[in-house]
């Protein structure tokens, strides 16, 4: 009998674990987690003293989280019929999720490969060249702005010198008219 109730208490306290820590670390979050309880437990048992109705609650706690289970709801208002249309509806979204699951389980031997188990040991090399390359984009915005001013330059001569010939052009042909009218 010992041995059942051990197995019971044991249950529960997985189930509290996983309910609390999910898939979180929960070595390091233990000492936390028990204190917050304990203080949590204190401050219930302060508020429930002398109240006849709430031992009765806590005993149907597994009874009200299965009435309160979106699935029972389903389970109490859908035939299985409707289940089975509703299953049949989305058919192609579960086919295309179970193909996507099928591919991430491919990928998973690149996950688990040396290469990336690896990459830890290459992360301080990863950072001096991101640093370089973050370097090498400043200079190449610099030397685009130096280029740009110089092409700038350039046209600003260009445009003056053309201008330039244009007048000089207009003075020729002023001259050569006025030659061939004398």
């Amino acid at each position: 009998m010992a041995d059942g109730n051990l197995e019971t208490v044991e249950k529960r306290i997985s189930l509290l674990e996983n309910l609390v820590f999910g898939t979180s670390e929960k070595d390091a979050l233990y000492p936390k987690c028990i204190h917050s309880l304990l203080n949590a437990h204190a401050e219930v048992k302060k508020a429930t003293v002398g109240k006849k109705a709430i031992p009765k609650v806590y005993n149907r706690l597994t009874e009200l989280r299965k009435y309160l289970d979106p699935g029972y709801t389903d389970e109490m208002t859908l035939s299985n019929e409707a289940i089975t249309d509703i299953i049949l509806a989305e058919e192609d979204f579960l086919n295309q999720q179970a193909s996507r699951l099928e591919q991430m389980e491919g990928l998973k031997e690149i996950l688990d490969s040396a290469h990336i188990k690896g990459m830890p040991s290459h992360s301080s090399k990863l950072q001096e060249l991101s640093k370089i390359q973050i370097d090498q984009q400043d200079q190449t915005g610099l030397f685009t702005d130096d280029v740009r001013g110089l092409l700038e330059n350039y046209n600003t001569i260009v445009s003056l010198v053309s201008k330039q010939l244009i007048q000089w052009d207009q003075m020729v042909t002023k001259v050569e008219k006025a030659k061939q009218k004398s």
